[in-house]
């Protein structure tokens, strides 16, 4: 083989160790992703959540861009304390929900439950003692979005490409380091 074949393949085989990484990682993002959609594990606990009270100052659309062509967008309201000298909190809203409903908590005394670990998502809303967005449909919905995304992880053909990207790049590990040591060789040889 000439040496700058075994040159180009040494460097293309020397990254064959993502591939042997990406195999099993994709076969952990879908045990982790059936793991979540069970019950239970997708939503946070009503008494682990942070109790947020104030007056709704602003509320906003957001959208984030994504790499891929993928974009997020969700509300965000901002709710200054009532406490003198408290900071202003801006809390995540899902886009499900209505936004006349978002629009409207504007000027309003609203006491909300969120969650601090996830940027403060919204799980409940309550304005003048009346619940405009509930724990339970919040609940509801983080459930189905990680049914969802098991369901897509889960099929027998994640689990066959993850287990082709191992074999391909355990044969990759393998070639580079035969070609390396081919290479060491034939140089050792020309000296």
């Amino acid at each position: 083989m000439p040496g700058f074949v075994r040159k180009i393949l040494i460097f293309v085989t020397g990254y064959a160790w993502l591939l042997l990484l990406a195999g099993p990682g994709l076969i952990g993002l879908s045990v982790y992703s059936g793991w979540k959609a069970e019950d239970g594990h997708a939503y946070v606990a009503r008494e682990s959540l942070q109790t947020v009270s104030g007056t709704v100052t602003q509320a906003s659309e957001v959208t984030v861009k994504r790499k891929r062509r993928t974009t997020k967008k969700y509300y965000e309201i901002t709710v200054q304390p009532d406490t003198a000298g408290a900071e202003a909190r801006k809390l995540r809203i899902d886009h499900s929900t209505p936004q006349q409903l978002v629009g409207n908590l504007i000027d309003e005394k609203v006491t909300a439950l969120v969650d601090g670990n996830d940027s403060d998502l919204v799980y409940e809303v309550s304005a003048d003692g009346a619940t405009v967005i509930s724990y339970d449909t919040t609940k509801q919905r983080l459930q189905a979005e990680a049914a969802s995304s098991a369901q897509s992880f889960s099929g027998a053909g994640t689990w066959i490409f993850a287990i082709l990207l191992t074999l391909v790049g355990a044969a990759g590990v393998w070639s580079n380091r035969k070609l390396r040591a081919a290479d060491e060789a034939h140089q050792l040889a020309a000296a």
